[in-house]
């Protein structure tokens, strides 16, 4: 819409934050940068105007005409060309009574931007001898020699041309992409210095409905695609945006519901009447159950071909930082979860800090050492591990971590056009 009405639409985000750490105004410019975000941003964090224009969901789009009136309401997600037919005669209308003034837009806005060798990093995973990084501000994914004793990492091939990488897998030998905001995962030919190509297994590239239906992989749309996880010959794949967990054959090259209705909730019990709430991780914990941290009700999930249950987390609205066991506990927009040895390792977002999570007993506590304590991170967007090598992507920080025995954390140098 800034594009298409750039002399005659001055637009003005409004940011109520649901979460806590959300309604900081230096995490808020932080965002502004991830998304690309350039028009003017308040932070409406005592939703002083989300009462005033009485708002009941996120997102909602209020149109004020050059004269002060409020024209419309839209609350939820719109299609962009019936609201460019909206636009386009709220502006006649004013133009035609000589109350539109056209021109740039005369808000100027400056907001941070962040450059270095990562930008918003939010997965990181090892295959035999090579590091790969979902670079997501980039638009990319790193495939890097590795060298773990000086934790360095060396760039041998640039995977560009992504919209925001994500969720990161390897199956069979070839490393798998979720980009979530490209709406489909893609094939990296083969963890080899001089791989450059790739190839979609799933999605169109074009936003999907709501709740998907079975079918082939390669002309289903796909609704914000975000963790993968390789369970025996297929992937699981977090549909973030449908709230579903789908599992991938690439190569049937099908695609079949695991679980989740589509509703935004958390609801256990059969996999079809299940209810997740924008799972962003996956993880495969035994040969038959995956964990999934599903980051909007600040859970983590149990999922089975018989039942989805919780470990952690009470519903949308409960969140915070609290120790305990299962329902005790509480998480703040955790994104990611991997399974370490006996616990799950999970991404506590919006805390800043790495959680410890027994999946038999349901304890929650802060991981031991550094990589526990709050502030240690930086809005973590990705954990993994192979049992032994403990990764985190430490996304707001711009750097990728290796989690040390005692918990200590140790930064991933990362280098370009350099030899291990």
């Amino acid at each position: 819409m800034e594009e298409r009405f750039a002399d005659s639409l001055t637009v003005i985000g409004v940011h109520a934050g649901k979460f806590h750490r959300e309604r900081a105004t230096e995490r808020i410019a932080e965002a502004c940068d991830r998304l690309g975000v350039a028009h003017a941003v308040v932070n409406d964090r005592q939703f002083r105007i989300w009462r005033d224009y009485a708002v009941s969901a996120w997102p909602t789009v209020v149109v004020i005409d050059p004269e002060g009136y409020v024209v419309l309401v839209a609350p939820g997600e719109f299609e962009s060309e019936a609201m460019s037919a909206e636009l386009s005669l709220i502006a006649e209308r004013a133009e035609a009574r000589g109350m539109l003034i056209r021109g740039r837009d005369p808000i100027a806005v400056t907001l941070p931007h962040h450059e270095g060798p990562l930008r918003f990093p939010t997965r990181a995973i090892l295959v035999a001898e090579r590091l790969w990084i979902s670079d997501t501000g980039h638009g990319r994914v790193l495939e890097c020699a590795w060298d773990p004793r000086e934790k360095r990492a060396v760039v041998l091939t640039a995977h560009e041309g992504f919209v925001e990488p994500r969720g990161l897998a390897a199956l069979a030998g070839d490393v798998y992409v979720a980009d979530r905001a490209g709406h489909s995962v893609w094939r990296l030919d083969g963890a080899m210095p001089d791989s450059g190509g790739r190839a979609r297994v799933a999605g169109t590239g074009r936003l999907g409905v709501r709740a998907l239906r079975d079918g082939q992989a390669s002309t289903m749309d796909l609704r914000s695609p975000w963790g993968l996880a390789a369970s025996g010959s297929n992937l699981v794949v977090s549909m973030a945006g449908s709230h579903q967990l789908w599992t991938l054959d690439p190569r049937r090259g099908l695609l079949s519901l695991l679980a989740g209705t589509g509703a935004e909730a958390l609801v256990d019990g059969e996999p079809a009447g299940s209810a997740l709430a924008q799972p962003t991780g996956v993880a495969r914990w035994t040969d038959d159950s995956l964990a999934v941290a599903d980051s909007e009700s600040s859970a983590v999930r149990l999922v089975t071909a018989r039942s989805v249950g919780t470990l952690v987390g009470t519903g949308l609205f409960d969140f915070g930082d609290s120790s305990g066991v299962g329902d005790a506990a509480r998480l703040q927009h955790c994104e990611d979860t991997a399974v370490h040895g006996t616990v799950l390792a999970v991404a506590d977002t919006y805390n800043d800090r790495l959680k410890l999570v027994d999946p038999v007993t349901r304890e929650c506590v802060p991981w031991p050492g550094e990589a526990g304590e709050q502030g240690s991170l930086r809005e973590p967007g990705g954990v993994w591990s192979d049992g032994t090598t403990l990764l985190v992507a430490d996304t707001g920080a711009h750097r990728v971590v290796v989690v040390e025995g005692d918990g200590s954390l140790v930064e991933v140098r990362i280098e370009f056009g350099a030899e291990l």
